[in-house]
């Protein structure tokens, strides 16, 4: 069902107006953080330097560190896109 609801986004502010419906700012925030630490990540930043660049705790660059390396393939492809 969101795949769809999220696939009917024809412009990038339709897409932008849905995010803004489904989650709060605080939500999005935290999606925007995840992606800045996976990048982080990849370019070999330690957990310390990650929670100082991005900024975000250490428990925070933890767990994204654990989801990056569970799934470093799907992240790197997305990466790609994330950068541009």
């Amino acid at each position: 069902m969101l795949y769809e609801l999220f696939k009917s986004a024809r412009t990038e502010a339709e897409f932008n107006e849905l995010l803004h419906l489904t989650f709060t700012e605080h939500e999005r925030d935290m999606m925007t953080e995840r992606w800045r630490i996976f990048d982080a990540f990849d370019r070999g930043l330690t957990q310390r330097e990650v929670a100082k660049e991005v900024p975000c705790s250490i428990v925070t660059a933890t767990r994204g560190a654990k989801v990056y390396r569970d799934n470093r393939e799907a992240v790197k492809k997305y990466l790609e896109i994330w950068r541009g």
